[in-house]
């Protein structure tokens, strides 16, 4: 598995940095993870076209992890008309919104496929397989964690979780065995040393901070030497590419 950090920011874009957005390669294929930014120029820097993205999953509405979706989608509906993508949001509502901003200036191609995410398996495509579980991000609409397995691995991606103190509940919810391939985990609604205590109760084997803002930037360089010991944390920058 490998995976390609499109955008690593938090709410706003920073130099260098932009809203989130991942692409997972595996077996061949690959998928995007969040879309908070406009993906196809770094597909085609990369020699890819919406053509060769096989799936995509939405962890929540907000639009640094959602507002991408637009730009890609009208590129699939008249330009890349080959691009079959499995699109999985976690409130139908987005799909109103872009049938909206369709109905003014281009047209919505009918097969594109959207599916909304519900908690348990929600993919298998015979390469991967992705769990939707719950995150305390949203009060009033649901958001997700991924687990996503291939080639023997297993990956967690946290999305957005619990504001604040509700870091350490969502994190252990997720990261329940020693030895858990990666985890990448957001450090923008929550303190990054709140990561020490459940980290020590499940050690995994890679972990990155993403999503992470100026705010928590000194106690994220706090996490990484607590654990340097135990763990090698890395920081999300744009363009990093991890193979696990």
């Amino acid at each position: 598995m490998k995976i390609t950090f499109f955008g690593s920011s938090h709410g706003v874009p920073e130099p260098n940095r932009k809203c989130s957005s991942i692409m997972l390669e595996c077996g061949g294929k690959n998928y995007i993870i969040d879309m908070g930014c406009d993906i196809t120029p770094e597909l085609v820097t990369r020699g890819l076209t919406p053509n060769d993205i096989s799936a995509v999953f939405i962890t929540h509405k907000h639009g640094d992890h959602v507002d991408g979706l637009l730009p890609f989608v009208d590129l699939c509906s008249w330009y890349y008309t080959k691009a079959d993508p499995y699109i999985m949001i976690p409130d139908m509502d987005i799909l109103e919104a872009l049938k909206s901003w369709f109905s003014l200036v281009e047209h919505l191609r009918d097969n594109i496929r959207f599916a909304l995410i519900e908690e348990g398996l929600i993919y298998d495509d015979g390469n991967i397989r992705v769990h939707a579980m719950h995150t305390g991000h949203l009060k009033d609409s649901k958001s997700y964690a991924f687990m996503v397995e291939g080639e023997g691995k297993k990956a967690i991606f946290t999305g957005d979780i619990e504001h604040r103190v509700g870091a350490a509940t969502d994190y252990a919810r997720y990261v329940t065995e020693d030895g858990t391939d990666l985890v990448v985990a957001e450090g923008a609604h929550i303190d990054p040393l709140t990561y020490i205590e459940p980290l020590k109760r499940h050690l995994p084997k890679r972990f990155i901070l993403n999503h992470y803002n100026g705010e928590w930037e000194e106690k994220a360089q706090r996490l990484i030497n607590e654990m340097k010991n135990e763990l090698k944390i890395v920081l999300a920058t744009d363009g990093l590419e991890v193979r696990f």
